[in-house]
């Protein structure tokens, strides 16, 4: 919905109100991207896809993943429980976290294109070595197209520089209930300072800028 400030009611932008696998409808919407024009970009969990709505559109385009079929393994033509969205618009990517344990990887999705190419996490292999994530949600890019990853199971925050698929950890230890317990969503403000939200614990933690 939007929800202009200081009204006291909301406009639907995506979806009809009933959740169903139609393109005028959306399933379990968990990331959800608003580009310059007003466009809206939802990851639909459920469905298996991400959508776009333009401004005023009563029905979603499918721009990634296969509509109530999830990937497994190493398929890069699927998405599996699609959580955390950033639409990087200067060159027209998706990127988009499955969050399926499974999966549990980070996708770079050219618009257009018919498949991802896996730029965080081992496809299939689940873990907590720096090159693996575990139901990874949350995700935020820096103005340098570095990946930030709230990597839900492991208990801990990935950092990866543009084009390294090896990630290093920048809070939590990746032990629940120390520093950070089930990361939900990551957020980076002007100045790179990085907010945490932590489903356990019910909070929202700072960290200061690396």
């Amino acid at each position: 919905m939007l929800w202009p400030s200081g009204a006291s009611t909301g406009t639907i932008v995506a979806g009809n109100g009933t959740f169903g696998t139609s393109f005028n409808q959306i399933y379990y919407p968990y990331g959800v991207w608003v580009d310059s024009s007003s466009n809206v970009y939802v990851a639909e969990y459920q469905n298996q896809r991400v959508t776009k709505w333009a401004l005023g559109a009563t029905t979603g385009i499918l721009l990634a993943g296969v509509t109530g079929s999830a990937a497994s393994g190493n398929i890069t033509t699927k998405l599996a429980s699609p959580a955390g969205l950033v639409y990087d618009e200067a060159n027209q990517d998706l990127y988009i976290a499955n969050s399926a344990t499974a999966t549990s990887t980070v996708m770079k999705w050219h618009v257009g294109s018919s498949s991802g190419t896996v730029i965080a996490g081992t496809a299939g292999s689940p873990g907590s070595s720096a090159t693996q994530l575990s139901s990874p949600m949350g995700i935020a890019l820096d103005p340098w197209n570095n990946l930030y990853v709230a990597d839900r199971s492991n208990n801990r925050v990935q950092f990866f520089c543009n084009g390294n698929t090896t990630g290093i950890t920048i809070a939590g230890t990746g032990a629940g209930g120390t520093t950070l317990s089930a990361p939900y969503d990551v957020k980076l403000d002007s100045k790179l300072n990085l907010y945490v939200s932590l489903n356990s614990g019910a909070r929202v933690r700072q960290f200061n800028k690396l």
